[in-house]
């Protein structure tokens, strides 16, 4: 018999089948609680879902909300879970799990005052949950970093900008930020009006591209409300600058800003209005000097 075969306590096999077939089933039973868990998960989702559409919820901010509490929600009791399960397996195989998890929390009280960005962290970001400032979904700008929330956990939020970068955010430096679909979002429109033009023929091209645009099959079901014009806003050295905006569907409000841009350049052109571009004067001086050693004087005026 092998030298290694001989070393194995024969006598204690069946005590060590019995121990890693019950340690078996702990972990067995933690696969399947967290896979009819899921199950529950997403049907309580749909009828969540449901109870807040029959009370007049919009169908994007449900799916944005739910999927945000169910992911987190998920994620913790899945790890309680597991958590538990390798301790009763480890208890079948005579392991003092005592002496690990007092150490633990040594180790965790200890960790804890040497990682308090990491205890702000996760308050934070309960905080962010439960409030639902932020969900799944939501476009946010944090200080300089704009984009979608791809994911939200208790320390972390992750964005995805416009150019496909990922930005990770600690939740602990989360302090100021913008949601930009939050329950509405608005497409502002600024456009400038050469001053030999009548404002108001600008102003009228707007309001047509937005009562076009609500009567559109396509884009009538993202607007909201007709087109706010607010007149006249300023003077630049362009032209005078009109301003107006659009009340749009959360996340719409660039789709529906193009769209409206696009209208209105086709019917400026219709109608020969002219829309303000940045000038330049340029002055061509003639090479060397006057007769009295004064520069030339330039050859053409703007």
């Amino acid at each position: 018999m092998p030298p290694f075969l001989a070393a194995l306590k024969w006598d204690r096999i069946d005590e060590w089948l019995v121990m890693s077939l019950k340690a078996s089933v702990y972990l067995a039973g933690a696969a399947l609680l967290t896979f009819l868990l899921g199950k529950l998960f997403r049907r309580i989702r749909r009828l969540s879902a449901e109870l807040i559409r029959e009370r007049g919820g919009a169908d994007a901010e449900i799916e944005k909300q739910t999927d945000t509490i169910a992911s987190i929600s998920r994620r913790v009791l899945f790890s309680l879970i597991w958590t538990l399960a390798m301790v009763l397996a480890l208890r079948e195989f005579k392991f003092d799990v005592g002496p690990l998890l007092a150490g633990a929390g040594v180790a965790g009280l200890a960790v804890g005052f040497a990682a308090q960005s990491v205890l702000k962290d996760w308050i934070n970001g309960l905080f962010l949950l439960t409030e639902g400032q932020i969900r799944i979904g939501d476009v946010i700008k944090i200080g300089d970093l704009t984009g979608t929330v791809e994911q939200l956990s208790l320390r972390t939020t992750v964005l995805r900008g416009y150019d496909g970068n990922v930005h990770v955010v600690a939740n602990g430096s989360v302090q100021n930020f913008s949601n930009l679909t939050l329950g509405h979002s608005y497409a502002v429109f600024e456009m400038a009006a050469d001053y030999g033009e009548d404002p108001e023929l600008l102003l009228g091209a707007l309001r047509e591209a937005g009562d076009e645009l609500r009567a559109d099959a396509e884009f009538g079901p993202l607007v909201l409300e007709e087109m706010e014009v607010a007149g006249v806003d300023r003077f630049t050295e362009q032209g005078v600058v009109v301003k107006a905006r659009m009340r749009t569907r959360p996340s719409q409000q660039w789709r529906v800003a193009r769209e409206v841009n696009r209208r209105v350049r086709l019917k400026c052109a219709e109608r020969g209005i002219t829309i303000a571009t940045a000038q330049r004067a340029v002055q061509i001086f003639e090479k060397g000097f006057g007769h009295d050693s004064h520069p030339a004087q330039p050859t053409s005026r703007p």
